[in-house]
């Protein structure tokens, strides 16, 4: 009986590797830095650990493909927390990608600039979204991130 336990349990350690390695192909880390400016007007970036308005955070999101084969057709969103705002033409990776931008939490995405139709003074005119607006930001690659490689998405936004 005690060896029978031995072999289920072991085999059930086992499975649970073997759907744990397949659960989980890509993984995902995200930082954020404070902006920081020194004197002579160079940035660096310190772990942001406190923030006060105006403060510029940087956030960087880490991909890791766990397996040996490319993973492609990915999605990477980055969040865009309440009190602050995407600091435009801030969004960079090094893997071609098309960079999308929501303004109604998620639910949609669009490239920028961003445009609506509006009535002002009886007549339709266009209008611009700001980036302030923006509530959640995309990156759609267009190459699969190959075995066994990093990548690194960073954009940043500004405490309000």
């Amino acid at each position: 009986m005690k060896n029978l336990l031995l072999i289920i349990f072991t085999s059930l350690v086992m499975s649970f590797s073997v759907y744990a390695e397949k659960m989980e192909p890509l993984s995902s880390q995200m930082d954020a830095y404070l902006v920081v400016t020194d004197k002579d007007g160079k940035e660096n970036l310190k772990p942001a650990e406190e923030v006060v308005p105006k403060d510029k955070l940087e956030y960087q999101l880490t991909y890791t493909n766990n397996t040996e084969k490319p993973l492609k057709n990915l999605v990477i969103t980055g969040p865009i927390p309440q009190n602050t705002f995407f600091v435009s033409g801030t969004n960079n990776t090094k893997i071609k990608s098309d960079f999308v931008v929501s303004i109604d939490g998620g639910k949609t995405f669009e490239p920028e600039p961003v445009k609506r139709m509006v009535m002002k003074d009886g007549k339709e005119v266009e209008v611009i979204i700001p980036p302030e607006k923006y509530t959640a930001i995309r990156w759609m690659p267009s190459v699969p991130i190959t075995a066994k490689e990093q990548q690194i998405f960073t954009y940043r936004i500004e405490v309000k």
